[in-house]
């Protein structure tokens, strides 16, 4: 069984900064997002163990043995196929020249009809629509949005896909986005037709992660724990990571 997954939001993007919808539109990074993504890749890369060592492309060997060895070796990487979330995996993973495996069930939710629009447009043309989607009731559904319990479902199968065929006591990095974080933790955490209330957290920062171990296997399934939800580098703590150039 793997040690542990974690679950990483992509950077900033121009759509995070003009508070528009995003869903499955395939908006890059923007350079605060660049810089938030090389920040989080550094933060989980000393998680991991990583930036103490030395990369195995320099012939690092264990002292007492003289065998080479990968402190990389148990580490697997997925990713979202969204440009977003792909820029923010590899500036974790390409300093060890860690693979990052597409994963597209692992995209954003879709929001229809309101993808792209700035948030005050949408509540200012649908009010009660809006309105019953801040509160949870659906209202985003008449406009063609991708419902939350598909959008968790579709996000917990991947990640126990790619949990079932990982070598015993790796660490799995899924790069995602919030909704589909929140959506397959809450899946995750509960038995199939109820739900344990993360979905309804304030939404997971740019570049900030959760972490869930396993605890449990029955013949229903695994069952895992939440250590963490909307960790983040320390700098996240500071008006730096919304200005990290002081414009």
């Amino acid at each position: 069984m793997v040690r542990s997954i974690l679950l990483i939001r992509h950077g900033r993007t121009a759509y995070n900064a003009q508070n528009r919808f995003q869903g499955q539109i395939d908006i890059p990074l923007d350079e605060v997002g660049r810089w938030q993504a090389e920040r989080t890749g550094e933060a989980l890369r000393e998680l991991q163990g990583l930036n103490q060592r030395i990369a195995p492309a320099s012939g690092a060997t264990l002292p007492d043995t003289g065998e080479a060895f990968d402190p990389a070796a148990n580490l697997l990487v997925v990713s979202s196929d969204l440009s977003r979330a792909m820029a923010t995996a590899h500036a974790f993973a390409d300093p060890w020249g860690l693979e990052v495996h597409p994963e597209p069930r692992l995209r954003e939710r879709s929001f229809g009809e309101w993808e792209g629009v700035p948030l005050p447009q949408a509540e200012a043309e649908y009010p009660e629509d809006y309105r019953a989607w801040r509160d949870g009731m659906g209202g985003e559904l008449r406009h063609g949005a991708e419902s939350r319990a598909a959008l968790g479902e579709r996000g917990m199968q991947a990640v126990n896909d790619w949990v079932r065929r990982a070598s015993d006591d790796q660490t799995i990095l899924f790069f995602s986005h919030g909704a589909c974080i929140a959506e397959t933790i809450d899946c995750m955490l509960e038995p199939v037709g109820s739900t344990s209330g993360i979905a309804n957290f304030s939404t997971m920062r740019n570049d900030h992660w959760a972490e869930l171990i396993p605890f449990e296997s029955q013949a229903a399934g695994q069952r895992w724990r939440l250590l963490f939800y909307n960790r983040g580098p320390a700098l996240a703590m500071t008006p730096q990571w919304e200005n990290p150039f002081g414009e």
